[in-house]
């Protein structure tokens, strides 16, 4: 494992950039996968662009089991930890991991089976359609080893470790960009190889991550001989696990019906909010890394008791938050028109103009996103999963979707769908930040799933 931080004592702003800095290049290396294969594919055609783009939030909505799961690895580890308590943060690092890999295995097999169904139900376009169901098919391989990684990098971020996890995925992405030309031209693959390419990176790196929990001191602790699943420490992992997949879940899901609402505008329409959202997404990187970081921060003050500093360390992140935000408005609104032309070949005038469009409104909600994510991060830190759960919930269903087909029905076009997200972020902010003022997060989660005074469950 990599150098460890007491998120418990020091200057809070530093210690912010120093975790929050390996965040950023995690989300990188993550926005990285997708950006790749965007290029790769975008040489083939800009509608096999708008396939890749159909797919990816039905990947979202499984993803969404690997997000809870990170979620209780920030909470009850970097709480573990907070309160010195070693075992107790060894247990479920080791549960959370079979989890992960039995999860994982199981959204494999159930999305192969049920890949024509999913295609159909989107209502896919037949110009699409073959390419659509190819990069399903070969995306569905990716979960076990996107799970395994995903929470390995969450167990060494509870532990003050933001590094070691990046550097594994860091490999992964560069595998990812190695295999892409290979399978989508030298193999002839075109989607497909795109899709097996990513899987296959990700597969590739997981005996170096055995290799580290073999060989590191803390990590070493890791055991499923020593610590075999049990209905209990399953149980306080699912408090927690399941609020946080559930709002992962319904926000990917709401993407989903985001994407059939764009492809009611064709599937040019679909291709240009597909490539706008890889770049406007590199954008939104360093401030939401910041809700990653302050979560750990969150976890390990909470544990050990000191309320005072969780507080200031989600004040400071928010001043932080709005410098960064600031910036990358700016920088944005200048490089995205600039980017966009070198992602698709020959690409259409139409394709651009909406590609740009939606980049400007994007762009322009960074800090909303920041603050949204800020929040996240208090609230999953302290284990109080079923307040994101909320927060999700109502920035998709009870904001965005409903503006959607209401600008649609005023006849606003793909406008009004770029404008839904502006005013869902920013709702859903000021809801957020009323549920932070009731405190109700300042009870942190005990080993018991139980909130600290109190007999109710999270």
């Amino acid at each position: 494992m990599g150098k460890t931080t007491d998120l418990r004592k020091g200057n809070i702003v530093k210690g912010l950039i120093e975790m929050a800095v390996p965040l950023m290049f995690l989300n990188l290396i993550n926005s990285f996968y997708n950006i790749v294969d965007t290029f790769f594919v975008g040489q083939i055609g800009e509608l096999q662009v708008g396939a890749v783009s159909l797919v990816s939030p039905i990947m979202s909505c499984a993803v969404a089991f690997a997000a809870g799961l990170s979620a209780a690895a920030l909470a009850l580890i970097s709480q573990a930890v907070g309160a010195g308590d070693r075992n107790r943060a060894s247990e479920v690092a080791t549960h959370l991991l079979t989890l992960s890999l039995i999860i994982g295995a199981v959204m494999s097999a159930a999305t192969v089976f049920a890949t024509d169904g999913l295609l159909a139900w989107l209502d896919t376009p037949q110009e699409i359609y073959a390419d659509s169901r190819s990069y399903l098919f070969g995306i569905s391989f990716d979960f076990v080893g996107m799970f395994l990684l995903s929470v390995f990098h969450s167990i060494c971020q509870a532990n003050g470790d933001s590094k070691s996890g990046v550097r594994l995925n860091s490999i992964a992405a560069v595998l990812n960009m190695i295999l892409d030309p290979l399978f989508i031209f030298t193999f002839g693959m075109g989607t497909l190889g795109a899709a097996i390419a990513t899987s296959l990176s990700k597969i590739l790196v997981l005996p170096l991550m055995l290799l580290q929990i073999r060989h590191d001191p803390k990590l070493s602790c890791i055991s499923i001989r020593e610590y075999p699943l049990n209905i209990r420490s399953i149980r306080e992992i699912m408090v927690i696990t399941i609020p946080a997949s559930v709002g992962q879940f319904f926000s990917a899901f709401g993407f989903v019906i985001m994407n059939k609402a764009i492809i009611y505008y064709g599937p040019i329409a679909m291709s240009a909010y597909g490539l706008g959202s890889k770049i406007a997404n590199l954008f939104y990187i360093p401030v939401n890394a910041l809700g990653g970081a302050l979560s750990a921060f969150i976890g390990q003050n909470l544990g050990a008791g000191d309320i005072p500093r969780a507080r200031e360390c989600y004040r400071r992140s928010m001043t932080v938050c709005a410098w960064i935000s600031l910036v990358i408005t700016v920088f944005g609104w200048i490089c995205a028109p600039l980017v966009l032309p070198f992602f698709v070949k020959d690409a259409s005038a139409e394709l651009l103009a909406l590609a740009n469009e939606y980049t400007f409104y994007s762009v322009a909600t960074a800090f909303f996103m920041g603050w949204y994510n800020l929040l996240n991060g208090v609230f999953n830190g302290s284990g109080h999963t079923a307040s994101t759960l909320f927060l999700s919930v109502f920035r998709l269903w009870g904001c965005r979707i409903p503006m959607i087909y209401l600008f649609r029905f005023l006849g606003f076009g793909p406008t009004g769908i770029w404008w839904s997200m502006v005013l869902s972020n920013l709702l859903t902010c000021l809801l957020g930040q009323w549920m932070y003022h009731t405190r109700r997060w300042e009870t942190r989660v005990q080993p018991s799933g139980k909130k600290r005074g109190e007999k109710s469950k999270i």
